[in-house]
């Protein structure tokens, strides 16, 4: 009998050893979607990486394809690696075309509440139940969010869209007025051409709650032809600052730690550093468990940078090289190599991979 109770406390022993490992393992990962697409599908590749010990698990087979033409896809959301709400046109909530490999697929069908007419081109921000889309005008900003049973629209006239992120039932709009330019007083002083950065708060009952971030921001910061600043964990993240949505009154914080983990990615390659916002898109930013990742080209136009925030220091990073946006990806680019690196840019392993129109961070499951 003590014997038997000696190894059931060595059982329980073990096992609490080895939930504890799986624990802090799932604490110090990050799932990862790569998403591929050609003429005839669209299919999603899981990866699980790392950061701080710079290991990239990639599965071999998609865990979610469809035909590009048969579905007729609008928008694709990852509430967690497992499970995924897929937004449609057709008229059925499911659609057997669709293929999944050990993931939940919600499909949401838009047929009843999305006209014939409207083409929802610019997507700003998706949930598990509504897409939201920006129509950006000349004279005003149409934000529609669109779920399976209707259409809401809301008019924005105050300024030029930025950006747009969904919290606690609230729409955030981001948007941006620019002021008349001020030519130089002199020949040793530049012009300059500000604007304001204005929030503005669609609250559950339709009405439109209007804050002043700023009346001085650098309007050369933001000089994209469709800007779409990205929205996460209730803060907006562009030009080396964050407006955190949930204060009374909002304001700019600069994210000096953040600014100083992508000078050191910059180090990590002989690639010639350059300001993201002024040559390309901006990179997302999604919140994973403990880390605040980031994505995107940040170092020139031949690489992705996905970089892994802990606490808003860097924590690891990761570069695909070559890589390009231009799209279909050119036969020349078809293949690349993820390069993994520890937060003082020592590099650590590289993973050669087939490579991706794109790499998504899902919400936290």
């Amino acid at each position: 009998m003590k014997r038997s109770f000696g190894l059931l406390v060595s059982l329980l022993t073990v096992t609490i050893s080895l939930l504890g490992c799986t624990g802090t393992t799932s604490q110090n990962t990050v799932s990862l979607l790569l998403e591929y697409n050609n003429e005839e599908q669209t299919s999603y590749v899981k990866a699980l990486w790392a950061p701080e010990k710079g290991t990239m698990e990639i599965d071999k087979d998609p865990v979610l394809s469809y035909p590009n033409n048969d579905a007729q896809v609008i928008a694709v959301h990852w509430e967690g690696p497992d499970s995924v709400t897929v937004f449609t046109r057709e008229a059925t909530t499911s659609l057997p075309q669709i293929q999944a490999n050990g993931v939940k697929v919600n499909v949401v069908s838009l047929a009843n509440s999305l006209p014939i007419y409207y083409d929802p081109t610019m997507i700003a921000y998706t949930t598990n139940e509504a897409i939201y889309a920006a129509g950006v005008g000349a004279a005003a900003t149409t934000i529609s969010k669109i779920t399976a049973s209707d259409m809401q629209q809301y008019q924005i006239d105050n300024g030029t869209f930025l950006g747009l992120g969904v919290m606690d039932d609230n729409i955030y709009v981001l948007v941006g007025k620019q002021h008349p330019y001020v030519p130089p007083q002199t020949t040793t002083i530049s012009g300059s051409a500000t604007m304001s950065i204005i929030l503005d708060i669609i609250n559950l009952d339709g009405s439109i709650t209007t804050k002043t971030v700023t009346d001085s921001y650098d309007a050369s910061m933001l000089v994209l032809p469709e800007v779409n600043i990205p929205f996460a964990a209730g803060s907006f993240y562009f030009g080396g600052f964050r407006l955190d949505v949930t204060g009374q009154e909002p304001k700019l914080i600069q994210t000096t730690s953040i600014t100083k983990g992508f000078e050191t990615i910059s180090t990590a390659t002989r690639l010639q550093p350059f300001e993201f916002y002024e040559e390309g898109s901006f990179p997302t930013y999604t919140k994973y468990g403990d880390y605040l990742v980031c994505i995107g080209q940040t170092i020139g136009p031949t690489e992705l940078t996905i970089a892994a925030f802990k606490n808003d220091e860097l924590a690891g990073f990761s570069l695909l090289t070559p890589y390009t946006m231009i799209r279909p990806i050119p036969e020349n680019a078809q293949n690349t190599t993820i390069y993994t690196y520890d937060s003082n840019a020592k590099q650590l392993k590289a993973y050669p991979i087939e490579t991706p129109v794109q790499v998504i961070v899902p919400d936290s499951p």
